[in-house]
């Protein structure tokens, strides 16, 4: 009792983050103002993981345009990776959902009559669910805040707001449309008339353990996501078998569960105060040992820090009292101000470890699941970024050796148009060399080609113009023909063999796989070498005056002249030739 006294004390002292002041037999009255609650604890990281998912949600679709950018013709990234990627849209999506419904679950259990009822109504400051004496709560009742302020409820599986007032007769043992005790009732009530609502805090009440035996059912349908769990007995009497199995099979479904056990209607106490030190004794050593030996869910120490004598009735009075809520006004018992300032230390422990635990199970699995995406995508990006490096690597190590082979080629190139161009002036001068020979060879011949035309011969002038084209083209044709009969073959020959020889360059400087796709281009469909020869004989006689006047051969001016030799002043009488010279000018 000393002990009990003595932390109860030093809580009226303003020893943690409530401020209690106890009035000289009035109501307790504790002042909320200005108080940081454990239970922000749990709203701030809440806040803080819905925005690092905000910001994982932008990775990953930021994620996802990269690998579609880097897909397809690219071909860095391939199908199967952006496909991979992409799931995780869904799943960020799915947690951000999981995420603005978590919140902190408190699940109430004990025998009939207990006072759970009452309890969660002491804690909202308002009697909401039903209560009173025997078997009163028949389903489950989940109390959570109401996203409107608004007061309603809706039965599990249905949209439908129905009037608060019906959880009466929905929740009520004693009515008569009362729902089965494995449902659910959903009761919304407004956030701004409690905190523990305001704070994502979820309180559910349940049927007493001793009413079924189906147990098993309940802690797989509203337990296994809970993250406290108040075991509301009755100090009047002992804990007892059926609440003890109940605790011993949610702990073989959950690894160390957050068990607070409330020792309820300790007002009772008040009546055989002499026994008070005993009782609270036997109770708690009873407790401590439930927790820490049978149950194993903490120390003993830890285990005392979990035990709370209270009075929910009492503690209800009194904040309806304090909010001015027309109740009865019994007399409360003596020392009824120590056991409200338990259930407030209760509460705050409870905040404490409610706030921790839920922290822990939920956005624990959240950051490491986030943490698993966020590393997974950096997984397929880093896989994408070496196959675009290895890529890159490959391109450059490419394009050297191919700019190396462009300037080897240039180079040779280079070679093999300066040895083309002076193949090419050595042809030039051969041909012209072999084409002046043949043409001075034919001039020579040149009579005999006249001597072909037999055209008639006219003295007019306008036919005198028409037999001089005629003989000029007769004459230009018959040189290109024999040109062409003499030169063609040569040159023709030396033509294709110098063309050859340049294909066969070009050839042997390309790569072995390009040489079929360039073999159209360097030597395309090759036509019959044919040399056209054009003397245009109008222009060389264009000069050329014919002299159509008749002279005798044989007159006597001429034969003088004869006579007379190459000079003048020597006269071919005086010293008479011989027959051989005479011969000789005849000739």
């Amino acid at each position: 009792m000393a002990a009990y006294v003595n932390r109860s004390m030093s809580m009226m002292a303003g020893d943690g983050p409530h401020n209690v002041a106890i009035l000289n037999n009035g109501p307790v009255r504790v002042n909320m103002a200005n108080v940081d609650s454990p239970l922000q604890i749990f709203v701030r990281a809440k806040k803080k993981i819905n925005d690092i998912f905000v910001e994982i949600d932008d990775y990953v679709k930021d994620a996802v345009s990269f690998m579609h950018a880097v897909s397809g013709e690219k071909g860095i990234a391939t199908p199967q990776d952006v496909a991979n990627v992409e799931a995780y849209v869904s799943k960020v999506q799915a947690i951000r959902e999981v995420l603005k419904r978590d919140h902190m679950k408190v699940a109430f259990f004990g025998r009939t009559s207990n006072g759970k009822s009452t309890v969660i109504n002491a804690m909202l400051h308002d009697k909401i669910l039903p209560s009173g004496i025997g078997h009163t709560t028949n389903c489950f009742l989940q109390v959570e805040g109401s996203d409107t302020n608004e007061a309603f409820l809706r039965t599990d599986g249905s949209e439908e707001k129905l009037n608060v007032q019906s959880v009466s007769q929905l929740g009520h043992a004693l009515c008569a449309s009362r729902l089965q005790e494995c449902s659910l009732v959903h009761v919304y009530w407004p956030r701004e008339l409690c905190a523990l609502l305001r704070d994502d805090v979820v309180l559910v009440d349940s049927p007493g353990v001793d009413v079924t035996p189906n147990l098993d059912e309940w802690i797989d349908q509203y337990c296994l996501d809970a993250d406290v769990f108040v075991l509301v007995a009755n100090a009047e009497s002992t804990l007892m078998v059926t609440e003890k199995n109940f605790f011993h099979k949610v702990s073989t479904k959950i690894s160390q569960p957050n068990i607070f056990i409330l020792n309820n209607r300790w007002d009772a106490s008040a009546s055989e105060p002499e026994y008070l030190d005993q009782v609270r004794t036997q109770h708690a050593n009873r407790c401590v040992d439930f927790l820490s030996r049978e149950l194993r869910v903490c120390s003993p120490k830890e285990a005392e820090e979990r035990i709370f004598f209270i009075s929910a009735k009492e503690a209800l009075l009194t904040r309806m009292r304090e909010r001015e809520k027309p109740v009865s006004s019994p007399i409360l018992a003596d020392g009824h101000q120590v056991r409200y300032f338990e259930f407030v230390d209760f509460e705050r422990k409870f905040e404490e470890c409610i706030s921790q635990s839920a922290v822990r199970t939920k956005f624990a699995q959240h950051s490491r699941r986030g943490k698993n995406i966020a590393a997974d995508v950096m997984a397929a990006l880093e896989q994408v970024y070496n196959s675009a490096t290895d890529r890159k690597t490959t391109m450059v190590e490419k394009q050297r050796l191919l700019h190396e082979q462009l300037s080897a080629i240039e180079e040779q190139l280079t070679t093999i148009t300066r040895q083309m161009k002076d193949k090419i002036n050595r042809m030039v001068e051969s041909v012209e060399h072999k084409v002046s020979l043949t043409l001075s060879q034919e001039i020579r011949r040149l009579s005999a080609l006249v001597d072909e035309y037999d055209a008639l011969f006219r003295p007019e002038r306008a036919a005198l113009e028409q037999y001089k084209r005629a003989l000029h083209r007769h004459v230009e044709a018959g040189l290109g023909s024999r040109l062409k009969k003499r030169l063609s073959s040569d040159i023709g020959h030396e033509m294709d063999e110098a063309q050859k020889e340049m294909a066969e360059r070009m050839y042997s400087i390309l790569p072995s796989h390009k040489r079929g796709a360039a073999a159209a281009v360097i030597v395309p469909h090759q036509q019959p070498f044919e040399v056209l020869y054009r003397l245009n004989c109008d222009n060389l006689c264009a000069d050329f005056h014919e002299d159509l006047s008749f002279r005798f051969s044989y007159g006597i001016t001429a034969l003088i002249q004869r006579f007379q030799g190459k000079h003048a002043n020597r006269i071919a009488l005086k010293n008479p030739p011989t027959y051989a010279q005479v011969r000789h000018l005849w000739l």
